[in-house]
């Protein structure tokens, strides 16, 4: 909000040109949306998902986010429960109370996998990728 009052301009315009410059530049500006991951900013999660789903190493996106590897890991692991999930066809209300998370967390995390993925199919692949590596 202050931006909006230095610049003498929206907040929506703020708020557009802050998400693209974290997708830009692969940042986080700490901004309450996504230092506290509230609101319909771009938050850590859809940040370090992005980076990992991209081949990016944990050691790297932890550097890249300002984060530690354990939260990166901790981002990547629940979002792929999520996906193991979802390919069980296991609602969300259930994958919530399975992985003691909320239900909009659940859903946020569909959303990301809609966006990167065209299909289950797709999904399969980076499980069994992740599988085979492990």
């Amino acid at each position: 909000m202050d931006l909006q009052w230095i610049f003498q301009t929206s907040t929506s315009k703020i708020s557009k040109l802050i998400v693209s410059e974290q997708k830009r530049l692969e940042i986080i500006v700490p901004i309450p949306g996504t230092i506290l991951d509230a609101g319909r900013s771009m938050t850590h999660k859809d940040i370090v998902i992005d980076l990992h789903l991209r081949g990016y190493p944990v050691q790297q996106i932890a550097r890249m986010t300002f984060h530690s590897p354990r939260a990166v890991d901790s981002y990547i692991d629940t979002f792929e429960a999520v996906l193991i999930l979802h390919l069980y066809r296991i609602p969300p209300p259930l994958m919530a109370r399975v992985l003691g998370k909320g239900i909009s967390l659940i859903k946020e995390h569909l959303e990301i996998a809609r966006g990167h993925f065209p299909d289950e199919e797709h999904m399969k692949r980076l499980l069994a990728w992740k599988e085979v590596r492990a």
